[in-house]
């Protein structure tokens, strides 16, 4: 993760040839170069600033660098003062040098040599497959290495919450990956131009009731199941249940994406009928050719009769003349039918089944 600094191994005792005596100590100014803060080994973070500094009165200053610890030192800007603040991130590494005149001697101090971590930038690890279905799922993951904070974008935008090591994909996007080393948490590295991923086909949907009636989401072609069985025209948004059991559905829309909902268990109760709903009597059940509907003398009242589907195959209305209200079956199949009854403002279902033998 370091820049090696073997160029202080290379060329330092080149310099130290060079310099001594000649320079270094021929004054007898016994000072030396004072950095702060100081870092293990002299390495920093590319956003830090160190000072380096001599104590004691000189008559002037100047200070070098060099990237190889040459004697070749080229003169830092502006830089004649006792000390020196350098920002890291404008060098790298290099050698600094500091030249000391009193009373006409001068002479160039021995070099420190300040290093600056280098990283890799992350990379994504992620399945080569890049379109899935509406519901589906994969996971993305740094590739290597540990850092002290992640954060995953996706389009652009930071997503809240995603500051791990891997995020789960559902969504439709680009993803990228930006990391702070654990050496230089401050410092953000990006993975770059990252994965995208297409999400299509119709949205898992998800079953609901309301007032006895199952409803699902998404589309926009349905196929109801009870307890895993297909439910011979079941094929809307809406499904009226004739029976207790587990209910899902499935939803198409062309593409080879066929999601089915979560299983919704269903049980057929009297509970929250109106209270007049045992005023009412069907018979016979099972029906043949006719059901009969005995309500409240005198009252009025209207009824529907509804395939499993929750399709309308009858509507009748009760005028108040005579106990009875008689609904024709001879020409609707085999098979159980809710009747819904309308009174009062309220309505109650009712369990039929036509049976022709």
């Amino acid at each position: 993760m370091k820049r090696v600094s073997y160029l202080s191994v290379l060329f330092l005792p080149l310099f130290l040839g060079i310099f001594q005596p000649s320079l270094w100590g021929q004054c007898g100014f016994g000072v030396e170069i004072s950095v702060t803060p100081e870092a293990p080994q002299q390495v920093y973070c590319v956003y830090d600033t160190v000072k380096l500094s001599v104590e004691g009165s000189f008559d002037h200053y100047q200070w070098y660098v060099n990237y190889d610890g040459s004697a070749n030192l080229t003169p830092i800007d502006g830089a004649t003062e006792a000390s020196l603040q350098l920002p890291i991130g404008e060098y790298g590494f290099g050698y600094f040098f500091v030249e000391l005149t009193r009373d006409s001697c001068t002479e160039v101090l021995p070099p420190v040599l300040l290093d600056s971590w280098v990283f890799n930038f992350p990379a994504i690890e992620h399945s080569p497959q890049s379109v899935y279905c509406k519901g589906d799922s994969t996971i993305i993951s740094n590739a290597f290495g540990s850092y002290a904070f992640y954060q995953w974008y996706k389009d652009g935008a930071a997503i809240p919450g995603a500051n791990g090591p891997q995020y789960v994909v559902r969504e439709s996007g680009t993803y990228v990956l930006e990391v702070a080393p654990l050496q230089c948490p401050l410092l953000m590295l990006s993975s770059g131009v990252g994965p995208t991923f297409s999400f299509s086909g119709p949205a898992v949907p998800v079953i609901t009731e309301e007032d006895g009636v199952l409803m699902a989401s998404s589309g926009p072609n349905f196929q109801w199941y009870l307890n895993g069985e297909a439910i011979p025209e079941a094929t809307g948004a809406a499904y009226q249940p004739v029976e207790s059991g587990t209910y899902t559905v499935v939803v198409t829309d062309g593409s080879t994406c066929v999601p089915r909902s979560a299983p919704f268990f269903f049980q057929l109760t009297s509970v929250g009928e109106p209270i007049w709903a045992l005023d009412f009597q069907l018979f016979p059940n099972p029906a043949r050719e006719m059901l009969n509907v005995k309500g409240p003398a005198g009252e009025r009242y209207s009824l529907r009769l509804l395939t499993a589907a929750g399709k309308e195959v009858l509507r009748q209305q009760h005028a108040g003349a005579g106990p009875l209200l008689q609904l024709p079956l001879g020409n609707l199949p085999e098979g159980a039918y809710i009747c819904q009854i309308h009174y009062k403002g309220e309505a109650a279902n009712y369990r039929v089944i036509v049976a022709k033998h």
